[in-house]
């Protein structure tokens, strides 16, 4: 009896959770996909790509040193190819993800955010800051490194585990 009142309750909520969900009209998908062309949103998967290239390159060279150079070089035409044949896959799931966490309403706020000034140097610098922020990160993580260690290696000692 407790089970059937539980799920009688789970059903409740989650009937009442969804009559609160947004659908994705085309309206909002088609805001959604001026917001994602303003802020340059839809091109992350070419700079994504362009890391890929680079973090394959370094693994091929260290694996196989004997690999030619000129070899390497078609690296950045082949996964282009892929990224750019799957680029809509990537767009689609963009826009899934917009959806989910804007509404149709915040959605048209941030498109006229985007068009101000101040929006557009958000959209100009915001790549800058990203990387900026993401090497204070790994730089921070670095210093860090050594602290970390000694504190697991004296915690895994007390519990008896040397490593």
């Amino acid at each position: 009896m407790k089970t059937l009142r539980v799920l009688v309750v789970i059903s409740l909520l989650a009937r009442c959770c969804s009559a609160f969900a947004e659908d994705l009209t085309p309206e909002k998908r088609a805001d959604v996909e001026q917001l994602l062309q303003m802020t340059g949103a839809v091109s992350v998967g070419k700079q994504m790509g362009n890391a890929m290239v680079v973090q394959l390159t370094q693994t091929i060279k260290r694996v196989r040193p004997d690999i030619p150079q000129k070899v390497l070089d078609v690296l950045p035409e082949e996964v282009n190819a892929v990224l750019d044949a799957h680029a809509d896959s990537l767009k689609e799931l963009t826009i899934l993800i917009y959806h989910k966490y804007f509404t149709a309403s915040e959605t048209k706020e941030m498109i006229t955010f985007y068009s101000t000034d101040l929006g557009k140097k958000a959209i100009r610098v915001m790549p800058s800051l990203m990387q900026e922020g993401m090497a204070a990160g790994q730089e921070w993580g670095r210093a860090l490194g050594p602290e970390i260690d000694a504190r697991i290696r004296a915690r895994f000692k007390k519990e008896g585990v040397n490593i």
